[in-house]
């Protein structure tokens, strides 16, 4: 159980640093986005919501580090108001998380394209 549990950490810890590293590159360079997979920052309309993009970026970051460090206290000889204030603040980070990424598709939501009707044509 200490090998899944130290496993657990370890994969938290990766995805609080991979995260933090995302946060500080939309932060302090937003156009290294172009260098981003998936081509993530290549359209104007993903450098306008660079804002959007840390704040998503800052949670998920604070979530992966408490849940790291809920893998290592959880189980052992831990007062329990400790884990469940980690629970609770990972849980917060969370719904910051959700606002985050409600704010970065306001952001990134495309523009209706303009129709026009054609000559005999009835809008629906």
């Amino acid at each position: 159980m200490d090998l899944l549990r130290g496993f657990l950490t370890l994969f938290a810890l990766l995805n609080a640093a991979s995260w933090a590293a995302l946060a500080a590159a939309w932060a302090f360079r937003p156009d290294w986005s172009e260098r981003l997979p998936m081509q993530l920052g290549t359209h104007e309309r993903y450098r306008k919501a660079s804002p959007a993009w840390v704040r998503l970026a800052l949670a998920l970051t604070g979530f992966w580090a408490l849940a790291a460090g809920l893998y290592l206290t959880a189980g052992h000889n831990t007062a329990a108001l400790i884990v469940i204030a980690l629970f609770t603040i990972a849980a917060a980070c969370l719904i910051v998380a959700i606002g985050a990424a409600a704010a970065v598709y306001r952001a990134l939501k495309p523009e209706p394209l303009p129709i026009t009707l054609e000559g005999g044509q009835q809008p629906l």
